[in-house]
């Protein structure tokens, strides 16, 4: 069984954070992952913008970030684990919905797989859509762009 625990900070706790945690879950069954605790922690560009600078060198928000607990990233061996926190801005979400054109749920569940992802190991240089990663991506979003967040 897999656990997602999710919070806000510097923000008021937005009304689908328990579903967003639910779309987790159901992402770790499409990539096979079993046993695993994650963290979502929704805030605002400030506060993202802070880790951004700390752990990146980066002064400059950004829309999600994924901090690995397991040395090298991936979900190597058996048992529940804590593999790992995601910290999302909902202002970087709002923005990037604007800029693509998308609506707000779409975004939402397209940050969340990309952090699980990062999470489970796998990377992606740059925004070039054809890069492995980022087709799992779309893939994912799309068998499971039936699940409501909102």
């Amino acid at each position: 069984m897999n656990r997602v625990m999710t919070r806000a900070e510097k923000i008021g706790r937005p009304p689908w954070a328990a579903p967003a945690a639910s779309f987790c879950r159901k992402v770790l069954r499409k990539l096979s992952l079993d046993n695993c605790e994650l963290s979502v922690v929704f805030c605002n560009n400030e506060f993202v913008r802070d880790l951004n600078l700390r752990f990146r060198g980066k002064d400059e928000p950004t829309d999600i970030l994924s901090f690995s607990q397991e040395e090298g990233g991936g979900f190597p061996g058996e048992g529940a684990r804590v593999i790992g926190d995601m910290v999302i801005s909902v202002d970087m979400l709002a923005r990037n919905c604007r800029e693509f054109r998308v609506a707000e749920e779409e975004e939402l569940k397209r940050l969340l797989i990309h952090g699980i992802l990062h999470l489970s190991g796998q990377d992606h240089q740059g925004l070039n859509p054809g890069q492995p990663m980022l087709v799992l991506q779309e893939k994912i979003l799309q068998e499971l762009s039936e699940e409501t967040l909102f």
